[in-house]
């Protein structure tokens, strides 16, 4: 195979890109008189991308209420689809522990405040004390000083002052400590209290009981976490549903698209919300990654329970007065017998190409449009804004680097076939290679988006009947697809022809 072929065959499929029409030519007339084609026609209308998902219903408030005691429940006052409001009662569990404990923080709490009282005369006496042991020290003082009494009295004097002084700086710490215990029995007996008050579930919200998980007499541990034993959802009438979307579906999908849903208890009700948050983070399971969209509704009849499956479309993208096909057109495939005729008359057109593309075969030559079969570099540079002179040097130097790699021809006779995924592999290191030496950064920042943007588009075959009956393929470069229509953004006009299917004739 020559060389230079293969490289054109490669590059094509590197970029995912060829001819946007090919002539396939005529196939033989006892083949082409044995069927009949019905055809649609090319026209301008809306044609929308629909997204599928399903999710679960749920409320936009759903709270679970768990108890942060531990104990017997002795009473229920809230069942399935009570309606609650905030504050109210839902169940009670048994208060003799926690109310034990109360009474026995109020009694440790008046015995902090019988101490307070204890040191605060304590204090008293204290006081008193170091004022007599002044006084006597003066009348000591004094006696001394007319040398009436001894050195012994007077130092003694001395030491009762400082020993009572001492006594009521100590009544004044243990003062002090006693307040201090006071507060903890307080903070104790709150906490008891509180305990106690727990023993009550409340409802935090307003709403309605959509599961019970308790019965009377049942014990509730809260040792470690809060055991569930409600949920209330807060207005059924204003739902959400967490839609499943896969990733390659999640492009294009904004906050405010359309959206309409089934459930199967309704089969024959549709009802509509809009996409109100598009999650980020993925979620793989089975090896299928999906991101959670989030689609608020409104369900004023309260038909719609928590819990329910929906199956979710939603509106990505919607396109209107576009040219647009049935998408029949683009599943037609000929029939057999047709097929084979195509493929011959194909056959003998390429090999017509081939013998006459010369050395530029695949590349174009190094014109500043591409080539044939092979990605169009030059349309991308000069859209990067490169000069064609600069397009003709980089087309052939990337010709060049491209040949070194290249098997040699007729090497296939007498080895095993070329990796053809590493060859591809290796190419496109090369293109990149040959632009970022010959483009500035932002050349090469804007060839890679005109590269990014070229390889996105999709391209479909459709077949049209000519004139004089025969076939011909045509691509079609395609946009959005809705399932029946899908648009024509190039290769067809208003009112062409598209076969959709074909059928034998009947024998005569």
């Amino acid at each position: 195979m020559n060389r230079l072929i293969l490289f054109g065959g490669v590059a094509a499929a590197i970029a995912g890109i060829g001819g946007t029409v090919v002539l396939l030519g005529s196939p033989a007339s006892a083949a082409k008189a044995a069927f009949e084609y019905e055809t649609r026609a090319v026209d301008k209308g809306a044609v929308q991308r629909i997204v599928s998902a399903s999710g679960q219903v749920r409320a936009l408030t759903q709270v679970e209420v768990g108890s942060e005691v531990s104990g017997r429940i002795i009473e229920l006052k809230a069942d399935y689809n009570s309606q609650v409001k905030a504050g109210d009662i839902l169940a009670r569990i048994d208060p003799q522990t926690f109310d034990t404990q109360v009474r026995s923080a109020e009694a440790n709490l008046r015995s902090a405040e019988a101490t307070i009282s204890i040191q605060r005369a304590s204090i008293e006496k204290a006081r008193a004390t170091l004022e007599n042991s002044r006084k006597s020290y003066t009348r000591q003082k004094n006696l001394f000083e007319q040398e009436a009494i001894s050195q012994a009295s007077m130092e003694q004097s001395e030491r009762d002052i400082a020993v009572a002084t001492a006594d009521l700086e100590l009544s004044e710490a243990q003062l002090t400590s006693a307040l201090a215990a006071r507060e903890q029995r307080k903070a104790a007996l709150e906490s008891a209290r509180v305990d106690l008050s727990r023993t009550l579930i409340r409802s935090p919200i307003d709403g309605v009981v959509i599961d019970r998980s308790i019965e009377v007499g049942q014990t509730v541990q809260a040792s470690f976490s809060a055991p569930k034993l409600f949920i209330i959802a807060q207005d059924l009438s204003d739902i959400r549903i967490d839609a499943e979307v896969v990733e390659s579906d999640i492009g294009g999908l904004d906050s405010g698209d359309p959206v309409t849903f089934t459930v199967d208890a309704y089969p024959g009700e549709r009802f509509t919300g809009v996409v109100e948050q598009v999650r980020k983070a993925g979620v793989e399971r089975s090896n299928v990654v999906t991101y959670t969209v989030v689609v608020a509704a409104q369900n004023p009849r309260l038909m719609l329970l928590p819990g329910m499956t929906a199956n979710v479309e939603i509106t990505a993208e919607q396109r209107n007065d576009v040219l647009r096909i049935s998408s029949d057109a683009l599943r037609f495939s000929p029939p057999k017998e047709i097929q084979e005729a195509l493929a011959a008359a194909e056959g003998t057109a390429q090999g017509g190409g081939q013998a006459g593309g010369g050395s530029g075969g695949g590349f174009g030559g190094g014109g500043p449009g591409g080539g044939r079969g092979g990605p169009p570099f030059g349309e991308w540079l000069a859209a990067a804004g490169v000069d064609a002179p600069r397009i003709q040097t980089i087309t052939a130097e990337m010709r060049e680097e491209i040949q070194k790699v290249m098997p040699r021809q007729g090497a296939q006779s007498f080895g095993p076939p070329p990796d053809m995924q590493a060859l591809r592999q290796r190419m496109t290191g090369i293109q990149d290679t040959v632009m970022k030496r010959n483009l500035s950064p932002e050349e090469y920042a804007r060839y890679a988006e005109q590269r990014a943007q070229a390889q996105q588009i999709k391209r479909a075959p459709a077949y049209v009947l000519t004139a004089d009956g025969t076939l011909e393929r045509k691509m079609l470069v395609i946009g959005i697809n809705d399932g029946n229509q899908v648009e024509i953004l190039r290769g067809a006009e208003a009112g062409d022809q598209f076969i959709v299917r074909s059928k034998a004739k009947a024998a005569k």
